[in-house]
């Protein structure tokens, strides 16, 4: 619905003069564009229509008031937003943008340096050593990897791009991020969309200080925010379909070891922020050879395999429990051992996981109450029952339930690597992830013990 027919009042105090070259009878009632509006005082200023029409406190109920009328104590910036301060006495107008408005506008800046960031870009990658380590090892590794390699050529020019633009916007005299961290970086972005078979392989040609890419974080030495201001404007850090893009080129080449047809799979690289570049010849033999003897390569994040279980509250066993318990589930006052007693069995895993899995995790509230080891398992009827000890100082004690299903039963492997002292990573942390197999539906009795997550023999 147009903004004229809803809100005719507040439509007339629109700005006469100074919203031009805008169709102000187009604007719809929900429109975030920042215009201009003069109350019947005089007063100017910028706001949107959608909370123009908005019900603030302020406004003490009246949608036509005026900010510089009724509003003490607020900031209002020059973009418009406002910020409403107790300690101000006085409605102030500031000339500067607010902080989520200046990133927007510092990260249009960059986009737009981006293009004209290729040849340096490009010219980086040339005279790296690393780039061309890493390229020499998947020529080897991975099959099909000329034909995959102007894909990945094009996400090391764009994320290269991107840094160089950053540079070039804030007058930097070198990257925001070393040069190793930011290509080791693209190297895991390129691991995670090849084929699992080769990743190991080529995870020794990632060096050691490689960065970390995420959806709203881009690492660096500049502004946290800039990720999550790229993402606004759709730039993709991880390019999510650059996956995709991989995997349709792999298969057609499998398909062509049959049929010799067709060419390879077109990819639009038009709408994802791609720069344009020239490709250089490059000399895979070649590089620093002595930077290279220094290299480092990036551990593999440990892989754990584990089960997980989840209790419920405290109640009585049945009276037939085959582990001779008075009482199952979870009791914060239980010691280490009463609870891994209340909590080892009886439950319907597949005794495959079970010889597979170096530690169980016992969960309580999607949280992790207990983690102890495995040494062996007992059969019981309709289910088994899990020997070993609990681990009473694991890290992972207390932290979140990493293989989070629906399912009180779960098989899977942990990836990541776990922070002293239980903290929880932050950005700039590698943190712990599950790859989660969900078991098969529990045994029917479970339905009844619902409460108390646990199989029933």
């Amino acid at each position: 619905m147009r903004f004229k027919d809803k809100h005719p009042e507040l439509f007339r105090q629109l700005h006469p003069t100074r919203n031009a070259r805008i169709d102000l009878d187009s604007i719809t009632n929900s429109s975030h564009e920042m215009l201009w509006w003069r109350c019947p005082l005089g007063h100017e200023w910028r706001d949107t229509p959608l909370q123009r029409r908005s019900h603030a406190t302020w406004k003490n109920g009246d949608l036509t008031s005026c900010l510089y009328c009724v509003a003490p104590g607020c900031i209002v910036h020059s973009c418009g937003h406002r910020q409403f301060r107790h300690s101000e006495s006085t409605f102030r107008v500031l000339a500067h943008p607010c902080d989520k408005c200046e990133i927007k506008e510092h990260a249009h800046l960059i986009l737009d340096a981006l293009d004209d960031s290729a040849a340096a870009a490009v010219r980086i990658l040339d005279e790296s050593p690393l780039y061309t380590f890493f390229c020499g090892r998947a020529t080897d590794a991975v099959e099909w990897w000329e034909e995959i390699f102007p894909l990945v050529e094009a996400y090391f020019v764009r994320m290269v791009s991107l840094y160089v633009a950053i540079a070039t916007v804030e007058h930097r005299p070198t990257l925001s991020y070393s040069t190793s961290s930011v290509l080791g970086a693209c190297m895991l972005r390129i691991l995670d969309a090849l084929p699992q078979s080769c990743r190991e392989e080529m995870h020794s040609a990632v060096p050691e200080d490689a960065g970390h890419f995420r959806e709203k974080y881009l690492p660096g030495r500049h502004d946290s925010e800039i990720g999550w201001a790229l993402k606004k404007l759709g730039f993709d850090i991880l390019d999510t379909p650059l996956h995709d893009d991989i995997e349709r080129r792999v298969q057609f080449c499998e398909q062509q070891r049959f049929s010799a047809t067709g060419e390879l799979p077109p990819v639009d690289l038009a709408e994802r922020h791609y720069p344009n570049f020239t490709r250089l010849r490059r000399d895979r033999e070649s590089g620093a050879l002595s930077e290279l003897r220094r290299f480092r390569p990036k551990q593999l994040p440990p892989r754990i395999s584990a089960l997980r279980v989840t209790l419920g509250e405290s109640s009585p066993a049945d009276t037939d429990d085959p582990l001779g318990r008075t009482h199952v589930g979870y009791s914060p006052d239980l010691t280490p051992q009463e609870l891994w007693e209340r909590g080892r069995g009886v439950w319907k895993f597949r005794a495959d996981h079970v010889a597979a899995s170096t530690i169980v995790l016992m969960v309580y509230d999607k949280t992790i109450v207990l983690v102890a080891s495995i040494a062996g398992l007992t059969l019981h009827r309709g289910g088994l029952a899990i020997l070993g000890e609990p681990l009473t100082d694991h890290l992972l004690i207390g932290r979140p339930d990493p293989l989070h299903t629906p399912n009180p039963l779960a098989y899977g492997v942990i990836n990541g690597e776990v922070e002293r002292g239980g903290r929880e990573p932050g950005p700039r942390h590698t943190g712990v992830s599950g790859a989660v197999r969900t078991l098969h539906p529990p045994h029917p009795q479970a339905r009844r013990a619902a409460a108390i997550s646990r199989i029933q023999p």
